[in-house]
């Protein structure tokens, strides 16, 4: 059971020098912040309610903001905007998971670990948020976390490199391209894979060493678009 302790108080003068809000409820606060190491009463919930309040304040926002985009289009550039990669970086930039409650967990600097922690705390804080304040002030204060991100395109929602590969290969009805995947030896925290792209219109294959199999998939793919397009 979380109890009001100086952590909270500590953790509320942060979100507060921060975000510019005071919690009213600092149990709900400390929740946010507290990882299952430490207790039953973790940021889980909290981070599932955050993930679908962030999805809908950008969604939200895209609708409104590019009212010629279709579908399509305003589906990906949300995906882009709540994904955990993204959420992560801007839960970095404010440094959130200084802020957590733990014990015995180590969580080392450029580890997948500490990335998935630190989007997990955004959302998670969101989530309180919103429990807290309500949408409007909690919509606001997601416009500000994704400013920078929310600027004025021409074109949003543009295709990754795997899918526009795949439906290049579609179109020229080829075998679709076939991705292997080798886990290099490396330590449990901080894993590496050798990611091999194969199309049957190039006889050259595409590798690359990355931190995630989705990466390695990306930037094989890319690598290949960019050599049938220059040969064509």
């Amino acid at each position: 059971m979380i109890r009001k302790t100086k952590d909270a108080d500590l953790i509320k003068l942060k979100i507060k020098e921060l975000f510019h809000y005071t919690f009213k409820n600092e149990l709900l606060l400390l929740e946010a912040f507290s990882h299952k190491s430490l207790s039953n009463k973790n940021y889980e919930r909290l981070e599932f309610l955050g993930d679908a309040v962030i999805r809908l304040v950008i969604s939200n926002f895209l609708f409104n903001k590019y009212p010629k985009s279709n579908e399509g289009e305003l589906s990906r550039e949300t995906q882009i905007l709540v994904s955990k990669k993204t959420i992560s970086k801007l839960s970095q930039k404010y440094k959130l998971i200084d802020i957590l409650l733990y014990k015995n967990l180590k969580i080392k600097l450029n580890t997948p670990s500490r990335t998935s922690i630190s989007a997990n705390l955004m959302e998670s804080f969101i989530g309180a948020l919103f429990i807290d304040a309500g949408y409007v002030k909690t919509e606001s204060i997601i416009k500000n976390i994704y400013k920078n991100l929310l600027s004025k395109k021409n074109k949003i929602g543009e295709k990754d490199s795997k899918t526009k590969l795949q439906e290049y290969m579609q179109s020229i009805n080829k075998p679709l391209p076939v991705y292997k995947t080798e886990r290099l030896s490396s330590p449990q925290h901080q894993p590496k894979f050798k990611v091999i792209c194969k199309i049957s219109i190039e006889p050259k294959l595409a590798s690359h060493i990355c931190s995630t199999v989705q990466e390695g998939q990306q930037k094989t793919s890319k690598t290949l678009l960019k050599k049938i397009t220059n040969e064509k």
